[in-house]
């Protein structure tokens, strides 16, 4: 019984650990496909919610669009787009979707607070006029 209680918490503070470092690579891991979306969105110059069929302009700039997807409710992503040739935003030219966000491990104790950051770089596929290059990070979401 002694035994037992002297393993009992570094055992706890392994296991709480190990459930905590998960947590933050499913986090990672959604923000990489984030990232992905929302490049691919960038190069074909639409994504939901701005098509070519919208006549009035789009709803929400595309980081906003980016950042008011579907997350764990622990993250608020700051979504930056750039066009890293320069600043060109033609055919060809790469454009760059960059999705950062601080995660603070919530184990027993407070064990300290990471930037978590997921990057994606494609061509541009048709020249970019529906959004522009800049950050957001946001506040509220609909």
């Amino acid at each position: 019984m002694v035994e037992f209680a002297l393993i009992l918490i570094p055992l706890l503070i392994l296991v709480v650990g190990i459930i905590q470092f998960g947590i933050a690579l499913n986090y990672w891991l959604d923000m990489n496909r984030l990232s992905n979306q929302g490049a691919r969105w960038a190069i074909v110059n639409a994504y939901p919610g701005c098509t070519d069929t919208d006549s009035s302009g789009c709803g929400t700039s595309l980081q906003r669009y980016i950042a008011c997807q579907r997350l764990p409710g622990a993250l608020k992503p700051t979504v930056d787009i750039s066009f890293p040739s320069g600043g060109s935003n033609k055919f060809g030219d790469p454009v760059q979707v960059k999705v950062t966000s601080p995660f603070t491990f919530r184990a027993i104790m407070k064990l300290g607070t990471i930037t978590l950051s997921a990057r994606t770089t494609m061509r541009i596929e048709r020249d970019a006029s529906r959004y522009s290059a800049g950050s957001f990070t946001p506040t509220t979401c609909p």
